[in-house]
């Protein structure tokens, strides 16, 4: 069993999510409540993929924390929320968590080697520059339905883009 709570566990976390070098730029801007959630995105998959990965950037810009709780799409079974954590013998393994807790003024980034949302049993094929839709659940400020930019796969799951290459930056925040 892996104990989220330990301090090396804590501290990879930490760590992962505080990654600005390798944040993505802001590309679609969502809200929900004092949560804004920016630049979702994920891989093309294959007709063979069994889930999808997203990525994203969570900001609560409100005075008390909030817990993502949550991640939908019409296509696929409720999305999961996995981490890394080093077990007891110190090894790194990849474990499911319930909720991240996104403190007030704090910025969280989903990225590729750390924490991710993993929506399994996809139902469909989604190539570069396509998108689909995903509902995120926050426990205190609701839901907030998101817009997924699919991107090229890479070899090395690195995330780059070229100057120019997204035209689709716009805000959609409710102010709810």
């Amino acid at each position: 069993m892996f104990d989220l709570f330990k301090p090396r566990a804590v501290a990879l976390a930490a760590a992962l999510l505080a990654s600005p070098a390798l944040a993505h730029h802001a590309g679609d801007i969502f809200q929900a409540g004092d949560m804004v959630v920016s630049h979702a995105w994920t891989q093309e998959t294959s007709g063979t993929s069994h889930a999808i990965e997203v990525f994203v950037t969570v900001s609560n810009e409100g005075s008390s924390a909030d817990r993502l709780i949550g991640a939908t799409t019409s296509f696929t079974n409720r999305g999961v929320f996995q981490a890394p954590v080093l077990n007891a013998s110190g090894s790194l393994a990849v474990t499911e968590v319930p909720a991240l807790e996104i403190a007030p003024g704090q910025s969280i980034t989903l990225q590729p080697g750390g924490i991710r949302v993993v929506l399994p049993n996809v139902q469909r094929e989604y190539g570069a520059g396509s998108h689909f839709h995903m509902t995120l659940e926050f426990e205190t400020a609701g839901m907030v339905e998101i817009d997924v930019k699919v991107d090229e796969a890479t070899h090395e799951h690195e995330h780059e883009h070229r100057d120019g290459e997204h035209d689709h930056d716009h805000d959609h925040r409710t102010g709810s």
